[in-house]
C-alpha cells in the first residue's frame, strides 16, 4: 500500500506557516534553554520563577504566577521543589495573612545571580544569526504581537 506524501503541509494562509515558523523557533529555542539549565539542576519554570523574584524582589504567589501565565495551582508545585533546594521560602504578609511571599534565600539568591550571566549568553548564542538591528526589530514585532493579543 502506497501512502501519499507531502514535502511540507499545506496551509491556505501565509499567517498559519508563519505561525508554525514562530512555534518551531520557540520550542527549539525553549529546548537549548532547557538543556543548558539542567546543567544548574533547574527546569524551566523553576529557574522562571528565580529570575522573577530576584528581579523584582518578594512577590505574592499571584503575581509570580501573572508573570509567567501560570495558575497558583501550578506555581505551588514549582516553588515546592525550590524550597527543597532550599532555594525559596514562603512568608505570609504582615498585614494579610491571607497573602504569601515567595522569597529567595542567600542560596537562592547566590544561584540566581550566577546562573543569569549563563542564562544571557545561552539567549545571546540563540540570536546570533540576526544583527543587533534585526533584534531591535523583532523585539518591537514582538512587543506589538504581544499588545494585540492581550487586547483582543
Amino acid at each position: 500500500m502506497r501512502v501519499a506524501g507531502f514535502k511540507r503541509p499545506f496551509f491556505t494562509t501565509y499567517t498559519t506557516s508563519l505561525w508554525i515558523r514562530f512555534l518551531r523557533f520557540s520550542l527549539q529555542s525553549h529546548k537549548r534553554l532547557e538543556d543548558d539549565l539542567v546543567k544548574l539542576a533547574l527546569t524551566p519554570p523553576q529557574f522562571y520563577v528565580l529570575a522573577t523574584i530576584g528581579y523584582a524582589g518578594r512577590l505574592p504567589f499571584g503575581e509570580i504566577g501573572a508573570k509567567m501565565m501560570v495558575t497558583v495551582s501550578n506555581l505551588t508545585g514549582i516553588v515546592d521543589r525550590l524550597e527543597e533546594k532550599k532555594l525559596v521560602v514562603r512568608k505570609r504578609d504582615d498585614n494579610d495573612r491571607r497573602v504569601v511571599h515567595v522569597v529567595l534565600t542567600d542560596k537562592g539568591a547566590k544561584l540566581y545571580k550566577s546562573t543569569i550571566p549563563e542564562f544571557e549568553k545561552s539567549c545571546g548564542q540563540i540570536f546570533t544569526g540576526l544583527s543587533k538591528t534585526e533584534q531591535k526589530e523583532l523585539s518591537a514585532i514582538l512587543r506589538k504581537l504581544n499588545l494585540t493579543t492581550t487586547t483582543n
